[in-house]
């Protein structure tokens, strides 16, 4: 009986990425990603926190301190809470990144013919290419999006500095004819 050695051609590498996240670079990406998937969100927490605004105001007419401080405050914390929420969830999602992934927060990309694979110290996770709903390509980086199965959205920050340009280019044809 001959022994055959095969090769699967969709578990060779064709990229990878590998590269330090820093506190920047992920709020960063916070604040694209906050800013392009919850507009709508910022638009109502916006008219909330103007409402809430107007209903302290009156208690002032009706000299009512207390309702008025309360609903001010209330205000406010809706009003930032909308917009500048994002840079605390950046740091809470920093956080668990530094806990899962070591500090510094190393991220390792492999791309595969048919799929992604971000490799973590426990874990890795792989994404088809069919699954990336968003490209946002920025200078620094590309954030790829990406719903699956067993999650609702994942964002995947790939760092184009570490990429060589040959490389770079390799990526983006890659990507971008995967999704035609």
């Amino acid at each position: 009986m001959a022994h055959t050695d095969s090769v699967n051609p969709d578990m060779i590498p064709v990229l990878e990425n590998k590269f330090i996240l820093t506190k920047a670079m992920n709020r960063r990406y916070a604040r694209v990603t906050y800013g392009r998937y919850h507009l709508k969100w910022q638009r109502i927490t916006f008219l909330v926190s103007i409402l809430l605004f107007a209903v302290g105001f009156v208690f002032v007419f009706l000299h009512l301190l207390i309702p008025f401080v309360i609903f001010i405050l209330l205000g406010l914390y809706v009003f930032f809470m909308s917009w500048f929420g994002y840079l605390y969830q950046a740091a809470v999602n920093y956080s668990q990144m530094k806990l899962y992934c070591g500090t510094p927060v190393e991220m390792h990309v492999i791309f595969y013919p048919k799929f992604f694979r971000v490799v973590g110290s426990k874990t890795n996770y792989d994404f088809l290419y069919t699954q990336i709903t968003d490209i946002i390509e920025l200078e620094e980086m590309t954030i790829l999006t990406v719903s699956g199965q067993g999650i609702i959205t994942h964002g995947q920050i790939i760092d184009k500095k570490a990429f060589s340009p040959e490389e770079l280019i390799k990526f983006q044809k890659l990507i971008y004819k995967k999704l035609i």
